[in-house]
């Protein structure tokens, strides 16, 4: 059967295999993530939400550059099925500590800390493996299919958490993201990809060096990924720690906080069919422009903006989202050698991530201090600044598409989950 235009990436059977364990794991988080606010919230505030989150992200920025390194030397595959399943442990039981009544806030940060942990291997190896399971030609329509998976698996999942935390309690949606976990690990253990070829001789520091020295050899890509770790400074802490905290106490409770990030994750599955066939001349350009609406989405929350303005902002932001995240992860497979790329994914999570900690750290004694709606108002300015700033940077503006910085790597099998052979010194 003949595929509609954009969707080619689904007629190669690994790919497919990828697509269907995302979407999965996808459809369990997407409820998980409003189920874990509100059952921290049962059991504290907006400060032990910060904690609970915070613990999630010290681990992975910590074992990040580490997680890179293995994922360029292991198979990918089997490094994000060991992943997908210890994350089911650490969800798993973390519902169960609600479900019975056990939650303690050291036990559900120590469970989390795991769950960061993983996410440290897991991440640099999807990079990576997207690469190894469709043709390069369509890397952007991959990424776009795969984006508007994980959009579309939310616009669903975030009401039918927010209507099991209501009905039921939220332990049962954390449950359901445990066991989504584990059929994604099933499924991407099927997939049959090339023997590796592993490096020999090399210790794990030359393998950092080695990509660091990929890395900083292009000044488009340091000036992203320092500019989106202050835009995640501001953004995410900002979003996810005191968001639902607005929706519980001046827009209604769990239905809004779910309303708004269903049409998020709406607003990203329009986004996610328009990546499918849009093309731009300076990527990077059109990736920062698209995410702009991000900053008004934490500056309507902090005005105290009608729940439909909010709505109508975060279906915006999650349209730039869906396409800025497809044009800068093609552009970053597309031109990183394969047997670096889960190294430099590595180093594009950590500039991304590591000021998360620091933003988690400070977002509830800056509320407490200032005041939540005003918290989240110098929050949107600062995220607006620097994706302006981004913009101001001339390596950025003049990246072009259909440029490569360095020819391919000799000796690398096209798709193959491969390294050079390196003799033992």
């Amino acid at each position: 059967m003949r595929l509609p235009s954009g969707f080619e990436p689904l007629s190669e059977h690994r790919f497919r295999l990828l697509f269907a364990a995302t979407s999965v794991s996808n459809f369990g988080g997407s409820m998980a993530n409003v189920a874990l606010a509100f059952a921290v919230l049962n059991i504290g505030g907006p400060g032990e939400l910060g904690i609970v989150i915070l613990a999630r992200e010290i681990p992975m920025v910590v074992l990040l550059l580490l997680g890179g390194v293995w994922s360029d030397r292991l198979p990918r595959h089997l490094v994000l099925v060991s992943s997908d399943a210890l994350r089911a442990v650490a969800q798993i039981a973390t519902a169960w500590l609600f479900l019975t009544g056990n939650a303690t806030l050291v036990a559900v940060v120590v469970l989390q800390l795991l769950y960061g942990a993983v996410n440290a291997f897991a991440r640099p190896a999807f990079q990576g493996l997207v690469p190894q399971v469709v043709a390069k030609a369509n890397l952007q329509r991959a990424n776009a299919l795969l984006g508007l998976s994980s959009s579309t698996v939310q616009i669903a999942g975030p009401a039918i958490g927010a209507l099991l935390v209501a009905a039921a309690a939220p332990g049962w949606a954390l449950m359901a993201d445990g066991v989504t976990f584990g059929a994604s690990a099933f499924l991407l253990s099927r997939l049959n990809l090339l023997r590796t070829v592993r490096i020999t001789g090399r210790s794990v520091i030359q393998d950092l060096r080695e990509g660091w020295s990929e890395f900083i050899s292009r000044s488009w890509l340091v000036a992203v990924i320092v500019g989106f770790g202050f835009f995640q400074l501001t953004f995410f802490p900002a979003l996810l720690v005191l968001g639902p905290f607005v929706a519980k106490t001046q827009l209604g409770g769990p239905g809004a906080w779910g309303a708004i990030l269903a049409l998020e994750s709406a607003g990203a599955f329009l986004g996610g069919l328009a990546a499918l066939r849009l093309r731009f001349s300076r990527p990077l350009v059109a990736a920062l422009v698209v995410v702009f609406p991000a900053g008004l989405e934490l500056l309507f929350l902090g005005l105290g903006a009608p729940v439909w303005v909010i709505m109508a902002i975060a279906f915006v932001s999650g349209a730039g989202f869906a396409i800025g995240n497809a044009v800068w992860t093609s552009t970053l497979q597309a031109r990183i050698p394969a047997h670096a790329i889960s190294r430099i994914s590595s180093f594009d999570w950590f500039g991304s991530v590591a000021l998360n900690p620091i933003g988690y750290a400070l977002i509830g004694p800056l509320s407490d201090a200032v005041g939540v709606n005003e918290a989240l108002l110098v929050a949107g300015g600062l995220n607006i600044v620097s994706t302006l700033v981004m913009l101001a940077i001339p390596s950025v503006r003049g990246l072009r598409a259909g440029t490569d910085d360095l020819p391919p790597p000799q000796g690398v099998a096209p798709g193959a989950d491969s390294l050079p052979i390196v003799p033992r010194a």
